[in-house]
C-alpha cells in the first residue's frame, strides 16, 4: 500500500470506516458462499473439510503471526510519535519556565522575548504546521519560528550565577526541540512498507475466501460464520491502518501538549 492510498484510507471518519468495514466482510461471506454453492453441491464440497481444514488451520496460524507482527511494528510506530511529540512539547515548557529566571531589574524586555517566542513556536506548530504534516510536508514558518526562538535565547545575557548554569541548558533544549520536530516529521513520512501491506492483505483474502470451500448441508450458518470472521478480520486491518498514520484520522495523535504551552 503506498503512502498515499493509506493516507486517503486512514483519514476516513470511524463512524463511516467501521460499519463499511464490517459490512465489506459480511457481503463477501454472502456472495462468496452463494458464489460456490451455486457451483457445487453441499455434499461435493464436504470431502474438502477434512484437507482444507487442516490447510486452513496452517493459514490461520501464519496469518496470525503477520497480523500480529504488523500490528507491533503499527503500534511501535504510532508510539514513537507519541513519545516525540510529547518530548517536543515538554522541553518547550520547560523553556517557558526557564524564562522566568531572568527576573533581574532590566530583564523584562527579555524574558517577555522569551515567552514569546516560545508561545509563537507552539502557536505555528498547531495552526500551521499539524494540517499540513499529515501529507509529509514541513511547515517553513515553523523554521522560521525555531530560528528566532534560538537566536532569543542565545541573545540574552545571563546576570545571575543560576542564570548563567541554566542558559547552557536553555540552548540545549532548544537544539533537542529541533530534533524532535525532525523525528516528527520523519515519522508522519514513512508508514508500514509496502511488502508487509501486500503480505497482510493477501492473507486476510486467502482467509476470507478458504471458508467458501468448506461443506455444510446448513449454508446459513456457514455463511454467518464467515461473515464473523470476515468482518474480525476487516477490524483489524482497519485498526492497523490507523496506527500506521499516526496523524491523520478519528484516532489520530492531537496537539493539545502545544496548545497548553500556548496559553
Amino acid at each position: 500500500m503506498t503512502y498515499d492510498i493509506g493516507l486517503q484510507l486512514a483519514g476516513v471518519p470511524l463512524s463511516t470506516a467501521i460499519p463499511f468495514a464490517v459490512a465489506i466482510g459480511i457481503l463477501l461471506s454472502i456472495v462468496g458462499s452463494w458464489l460456490v454453492n451455486s457451483v457445487f453441491t453441499p455434499f461435493e464440497l464436504e470431502p474438502n473439510n477434512f484437507i482444507g481444514g487442516a490447510k486452513f488451520g496452517f493459514l490461520g496460524e501464519v496469518y496470525a503471526v503477520t497480523l500480529g507482527l504488523a500490528m507491533i511494528g503499527a503500534f511501535d510506530h504510532f508510539t514513537t510519535a507519541q513519545t516525540n511529540t510529547q518530548r517536543e512539547a515538554a522541553t518547550l515548557s520547560s523553556l517557558s519556565w526557564a524564562a522566568d529566571t531572568y527576573d533581574q531589574p532590566g530583564q523584562e524586555a527579555d524574558r517577555a522575548a522569551m515567552r514569546r517566542a516560545v508561545q509563537e513556536y507552539a502557536r505555528a506548530v498547531v495552526e500551521k504546521e499539524w494540517r499540513v504534516m499529515s501529507y509529509g510536508l514541513a511547515d517553513p514558518d515553523v523554521s522560521n519560528r525555531l530560528a528566532d526562538m534560538n537566536d532569543v535565547f542565545m541573545r540574552v545575557e545571563p546576570m545571575t550565577e543560576a542564570q548563567a548554569s541554566l542558559q547552557q541548558n536553555t540552548i540545549e533544549w532548544v537544539n533537542q526541540i529541533n530534533e524532535y520536530r525532525a523525528l516528527r516529521l520523519t515519522t508522519v513520512s514513512r508508514s508500514l512498507i509496502a511488502l508487509v501491506w501486500a503480505v497482510l492483505v493477501s492473507g486476510t483474502l486467502m482467509a476470507i475466501v478458504f471458508p467458501w470451500f468448506f461443506g455444510t448441508v446448513n449454508v446459513v450458518s456457514q455463511t454467518v460464520m464467515s461473515a464473523l470472521l470476515t468482518s474480525f478480520l476487516m477490524l483489524h486491518l482497519l485498526m492497523v491502518l490507523q496506527l500506521s498514520y499516526p496523524f491523520i484520522g478519528d484516532a489520530s495523535i492531537s496537539p493539545t501538549a502545544f496548545l497548553n504551552v500556548m496559553r
